[in-house]
Parts: structure tokens; sequence; C-alpha cells
């Protein structure tokens, strides 16, 4: 999550400074739910922070830097063709300067010109109820980029994925309370003025003053909001001359082993050539060099990529990548080039629809492995008719297979008397852990019920011996032709097979690592270890 260029991190601090001081913020307006009075107090601690020397200074260079660094992102980009979640939070950061600019003059800067004690009596009466309409969309506009932010950096953690759905409170419910609170002391406001009027109270009438704005400060407005237009039309001229550019430079290929073969031209990066052509490729941190899914192998033409950088070395090092394998975000081809997509383009955040896919390049995963088999089987299929063999190890293997697909598990290959089963789970490895264990003692139940129901065919009952581990595994298609099935690869599967094997030596039921039973939050009290 913290992985990236320097520049990335900085714009990632001035965002979260950013976003801290709209949350505070609104959450000050919501106060206006309690009484005027509250609002007010609370502010005075809050300004007393954000408008010191240091947090003026913080809060200035956090926007410039956020602002500075939006704008060269924009300037840098080679294609305009986006993920829509991005180009959204695009749209809406640039939106944001243009709605702040009044705002910030009618307050912080009137402030410091004048020394107006911009409060919410002073605010409220400004914007209600005229400018509430305007003050709405810089609110809504400025928390949907905000989340729409923190969603892109967090979701490449597993515990952010867990709390999302506690997380969508405060994502929904905090503006709706800020924009509750003001509505609230807007209403009132109008109610003390017409009192006033009504009653001659002069009293009422001046809680809610509006000292009127220097002309000086008014006039600055159109010149800042010159400024961030002539920043804007750079940098989107910026990227229009490189587009033109395009138009006379050298082209060559860039194939996609099992995709389109397309042309491109030097400069862009292997993502943006993908986006640029619609080729379908996996970026789960939008093109930022910090996830790597975006990975690919390189088949022909590796001496035709720029070098890694140390944003990229450092992420390639993290997973153990070998040399031919790059960021398609960050290698950028001049010449011709050949490279697999390592992580397939057409997955979804789950595995089970991942895994329905003909052709699955393979993904990185942490699994629980189930083996499980029947012991002493041998010496029962050696007193019984083919046919009668795979009748009974078919009637095995469907009861075994309901109970492991109802706990959320899959069958990853069979190997005679035994079967191979796997679980995943959205939130993590815990769960699964906690599916595997539950489909062991769902397994238990059918075979029980099956020994019951075959108990004339069998010369004793069957009895199974099981296997439990969990790890990182890769999750792919191996195999030739229509013969393909789903395999995992990786030392927590033969970890698993050994204590299958443990199991029929200790003659158990099920052995299961204790860091299987751990992460299914099992404890080890009273267990054989």
């Amino acid at each position: 999550m913290w992985r990236g260029s320097v520049a990335q991190r900085l714009r990632l601090v001035s965002g979260l400074v950013l976003f801290a001081f709209a949350a505070t913020h609104f959450a000050n307006h919501a106060l206006g739910l309690v009484g005027l009075d509250t609002m007010m107090e609370v502010a005075r601690w809050r300004v007393a922070v954000t408008r010191s020397l240091p947090g003026s200074l913080i809060l200035g260079l956090a926007l410039l830097a956020h602002i500075a660094f939006s704008l060269v992102r924009l300037a840098e980009r080679r294609t305009l063709r986006m993920p829509p979640w991005e180009a959204m939070q695009t749209l809406l950061g640039f939106a944001i300067p243009f709605l702040l600019v009044p705002h910030v003059l009618g307050t912080r800067i009137t402030n410091l010109v004048d020394g107006t004690r911009t409060t919410y009596a002073y605010v409220i009466a400004r914007i209600w109820p005229d400018g509430m309409g305007y003050q709405t969309a810089l609110l809504l506009v400025v928390w949907l980029h905000g989340c729409l932010g923190l969603h892109a950096w967090l979701r490449l953690s597993p515990l952010y994925r867990r709390m999302a759905p506690l997380l969508a409170v405060p994502a929904f419910g905090l503006p709706a309370a800020a924009l509750a609170g003001i509505v609230t002391q807007g209403r009132l406001m109008e109610r003390d003025r017409v009192l006033a009027r009504r009653f001659d109270a002069p009293d009422l009438d001046a809680r809610w003053q509006v000292p009127p704005v220097d002309t000086t400060v008014a006039a600055w407005g159109d010149t800042v909001t010159g400024i961030i237009y002539a920043a804007v039309a750079l940098a989107l001229g910026v990227v229009l001359m490189r587009a033109a550019a395009t138009l006379r430079a050298r082209r060559f290929s860039v194939t996609y082993v099992g995709g389109p073969t397309v042309k491109s031209l030097e400069g862009p990066t292997l993502l943006e050539i993908s986006r640029a052509n619609r080729v379908p490729h996996v970026s789960v941190c939008g093109g930022r060099g910090r996830c790597s899914t975006c990975r690919v192998l390189v088949v022909a033409g590796e001496e035709s990529l720029s070098a890694a950088g140390l944003q990229e070395a450092a992420a390639l090092r993290a997973i153990g990548a070998p040399g031919n394998v790059r960021l398609a975000c960050q290698a950028r081809p001049g010449g011709d080039v050949a490279v697999m997509r390592i992580l397939d383009p057409r997955r979804s955040e789950t595995a089970d629809k991942h895994l329905t896919n003909t052709d699955v390049a393979g993904i990185e995963r942490e699994v629980a492995i189930l083996f499980i088999d029947i012991r002493g089987f041998t010496p029962l299929s050696e007193r019984k008719l083919p046919f009668d063999v795979v009748f009974i190890l078919n009637r095995f293997f469907e009861a075994a297979g309901r109970e492991i697909e109802a706990a959320g598990g899959w069958i990853g290959g069979y190997a005679g008397d035994g079967l191979l089963a796997l679980f995943t789970h959205p939130d993590g490895i815990g769960p699964a852990c906690r599916a595997a264990f539950i489909a062991a003692a769902r397994v238990d139940g059918a075979v029980s019920e099956l020994n019951r129901q075959l108990a004339a065919e069998l010369p004793a009952a069957l009895r199974m011996a099981m296997g439990l581990h969990a790890g990182p595994l890769v999750l792919g298609r191996l195999g030739y032709g229509a013969s393909r099935g789903m395999s995992v690869i990786g030392p927590a599967v033969n970890l698993a097979s050994r204590l299958e094997s443990l199991a029929k030596a200790a003659d158990m039921q099920l052995v299961a690592s204790a860091e299987a039973a751990l992460r299914a939050g099992i404890g080890l009290d009273g267990l054989r270890v």
C-alpha cells in the first residue's frame, strides 16, 4: 500500500491530509443538528489547528501539491482511456478547484485580509438559501473524490475488504448529516429573521449579519479561476500535442499471447497501450506500480523495453518475479515486443467466477487444502467386480463433493480413491479455513449415511483419512486440450498430502496443521498435537 515513487507517495499523503480536513469539517457541519452554539464551539477548536501557522502551511502545501501532481499525471498520459472509476475520480478532482475558490475566498482569505470572523453564523447567512446548491455540489464532489481515492488505495488490503460494509455507514452518513446540519441551521436563521422583523428584536437579526466582502478579495476570484483554467488547459494541451505527434512517429508491434497484435509508438507504457487499444488488462491499483497485478511475461523483444526503475524493481522483488517479468504500468516498449498477461484479464474479484474461465494463466492465492482418502480401499476393490468398484467410488465422490461445494469449496482433482478439495474466500484465508473444517465435518456425516445405504454392498464400512493445511498457492488450469483441469502448485499441497498420510499412520480421521486450525479460530486445547 505504501509502494510507489516519491511523487506518488507525496500525492497520497497530500490526499490523506485533505481528506482528514474534509471529514472533520463535515463532521463539524453535522453538529448543526445539535445546535449553532455547539457547531461554533467545536469549530473554535478545529480552526485553532487548521488556521494556525503550521496548520495553514500543511493544508496549503497539501492542496497545491495534490493539484500539481494531478496536473503532471494528466500531462504524462499518452491516452485518456482509463477505467470508469479512475475517469470519475479525475473529473471530480478537476472540478473541485473551480467550486472551492469562491468558498475559500469568502472564508479564509476574507479572514486574513480584513479580520472578519467567518463563523458558522457568518457562512450560513452568506449561503442560505441561494448558495446551498453550489455548496452542496462542492461538498458532494469533494467527498466522492476522496472516497474513490481511498477505495482505490485501500482495496489492496484484505482488512479493508472485510470492513467495507461497516465503512459504508460513515461514507454515506457523514455527508448526509453534514448537509442536514447546515439545512437545520439555515431554517433556524430564517425563523430568527422573521421574528426579528415581527417583534422588532435587532439582537436576533444581528446574530446573522454578513459584512460586505472586500472588493479586492472578490476580484481575486476571477484571477485564481483563470489560473486554474490555464493550468488544466496546458496539461490537456500537452496530451493533445503528444497525440498529434503520434501521427508521424514510427510504429512497432505489441503482441499479446492469446490476444491481439496492436501497433503503438515509443512513449506509452504497456498498460497505456492496452487501454488505448481496448485490450483487457488487469490493474487493481490503476497503474500506480503498487499492486503488480498488471505484470506480464515478456516472450520476445525484452531488449526493446525500458530498464526497470527503482519502484518497479522493488515491486517485482517483493513478489519474487523472474527477470523476464515486468510491470505493464512501468515498462515502455521502444520496438516490437510480445508479452503474456500473467493475470487473466477476465478475472473478477472472487475466485469462483475466475475459475469458471476456460483459460486461466494462473493466479496467486492463499488456499485451504483438504485431502480425503479412503482407508483400506485396495483390499476392498480386490474382492469386488470393476463395475462395483466404480459404483462405490462414484457414490463416495458424489457424497463428499456435494458437501464440499455446500461449504464453498471445489474439487481440485482425483487420484484413485482420494480427492483434493480447495477453499478460498473473498475475506481471506481465515474464513476459507473455517469452510474447510466445516466441509470435513459434513463429509464425515455424508460418508456415515453412505455406509448405512451401502451396508449390503460393503464388506466393511468406508473409513476416511483427511489432511488439512492452508498456505499460498498458484492456481491454474494445467494439462493439454480438453483434459486440462484446475490444479494447484506449491509446498502447501505437499504438506496437506503428508498430513493425510499421517492421519492413516496415526489411525486418525483428520490431521490438520496448527496454522490452519488457528486461522479458522479453533483452539488447540485438548487436541492431540
